[in-house]
């Protein structure tokens, strides 16, 4: 159901910016203005558990969706929390300057890229999360912006 859902953020780059609030920096970076939420978050969450939880290979799960989709809103939502949870508890090991670099750029040094490489067996999901949060203070508690050399 992860996969599901995260190639559901992948396929809906609007409604993922928007669900995920939107990074004042990321939007000047990429010359565009800062896209937030002008529906609630609920909205789009319903989207997700539609694309999730319609086409379940649980058939049982197909029939619950079907008699009450707007149950399965809070699921959905419990489950963006424990991506982030586990996304932060993933970047710890990274420190602050690492977890605000690209994939790219960590998998560039060895030592890092062993490191991702070893966690990646216990949570996949993290090169998507951090392509999407790495600069987002709201989901990457770890990254700072401050220069290491401010006091």
């Amino acid at each position: 159901r992860t996969e599901r859902l995260l190639a559901w953020c992948k396929e809906n780059e609007d409604a993922r910016i928007k669900l995920f609030s939107d990074s004042a920096k990321d939007a000047k970076e990429q010359g565009r203005k800062k896209n937030q939420s002008g529906s609630s978050r609920d909205v789009v969450y319903s989207q997700v558990a539609q694309a999730v939880f319609s086409t379940d290979e649980d058939l049982e799960v197909q029939r619950l969706f079907k008699e009450d989709p707007k149950a399965f809103i809070k699921p959905v939502s419990t489950c963006f929390g424990t991506l982030r949870r586990k996304y932060n508890e993933f970047n710890k090991d990274l420190k602050q300057s690492g977890a605000g670099k690209t994939y790219a750029e960590l998998q560039e040094d060895p030592k890092m890229k062993s490191l991702i490489d070893t966690k990646l067996e216990k949570f996949p999901w993290w090169p998507d999360l951090h392509g999407w949060w790495r600069t987002n203070p709201a989901f990457n508690n770890v990254f700072s912006t401050a220069d290491a050399g401010q006091d």
